[in-house]
């Protein structure tokens, strides 16, 4: 997850659409750019590292800022009780739009043992 690069893709654009169809966002800018978010597939049966797209909102307004909430969850031993997940992982994406944060995107999931990946990844499908 590059913050940078997707912070160049939304500043100065709207959010005019969005879609989400098997897990998968779809999110169309003003400019005519599309986006495909979709969050981490671990590729374990148990479903370690997987990360689901939750949230997926328009934004009216330009986009003057662009701010990320990362936080995976986390595994942390106890005497007695060995290695234990706390929580669940959430990573977030927040946009200003006049004067208001919208949270465009959200992710939730688990990195598990740590060994299927974390996160999510934007995919520019057609750029304008």
């Amino acid at each position: 997850m590059d913050h940078d690069k997707i912070r160049n893709l939304l500043l100065g654009h709207k959010v005019v659409s969005v879609e989400i169809s098997d897990g998968i966002g779809t999110a169309t800018l003003d400019n005519g750019t599309v986006l495909e978010l979709e969050g981490n597939t671990g590729g374990c049966s148990c479903s370690v590292g997987d990360y689901c797209l939750t949230e997926l909102n328009t934004v009216d307004n330009i986009i003057t800022d662009v701010d990320f909430f990362d936080d995976p969850d986390v595994e942390v031993y106890s005497p007695g009780a060995g290695y234990e997940i706390v929580g669940s992982g959430t990573y977030k994406i927040f946009v200003f739009a006049y004067n208001r944060q919208v949270n465009f995107a959200t992710f939730e999931g688990s990195d598990g043992n740590g060994y299927h990946g974390t996160g999510y990844s934007i995919t520019v499908k057609d750029y304008r």
